[in-house]
């Protein structure tokens, strides 16, 4: 097994991410792709998913995306991150993939789309990425 399945598998027992019933489906040079089933926990007050939690999917998304540009020697930290709600979500899975477009030496800049089992965007993220250590 190489290095990145060994850290997506570690990343997978993360706490939080088993809170939220967050996966990580794809890793690859800049790009990621993770999902969460949909779960009463998830839901705020008026029966929709909450913005947190949607937040959260994106810049995990963002985090692994960074990882995956970035190479093993690397910890991105979030310095920035912007998101638009576009749609309600009340129940399913959310899917929100993650592109990096733009890489510096320090930084990386992610694009994230959040999608609904139908392929309806619900969210738009912008994410910054401080990258702590060397990067490939």
């Amino acid at each position: 097994m190489n290095g990145l399945s060994d850290l997506i598998k570690r990343g997978e027992t993360c706490p939080y991410y088993a809170l939220l019933n967050m996966k990580i489906d794809e890793v690859k040079n800049g790009y990621a792709r993770l999902t969460m089933n949909i779960e009463e926990k998830h839901l705020q007050f008026l029966k929709t998913v909450h913005g947190g939690a949607i937040g959260s999917l994106a810049d995990s998304a963002a985090a692994w995306a960074t990882i995956g540009s970035a190479g093993l020697r690397a910890a991105p930290v979030t310095v920035e991150m912007k998101i638009n709600f576009l749609a309600p979500v009340e129940s399913g899975r959310l899917t929100a993939e993650a592109r990096i477009v733009h890489k510096g030496l320090k930084t990386t800049l992610s694009d994230v789309e959040v999608k609904d089992e139908k392929g309806r965007l619900v969210a738009k993220s912008l994410v910054t990425y401080y990258v702590r250590g060397r990067q490939r």
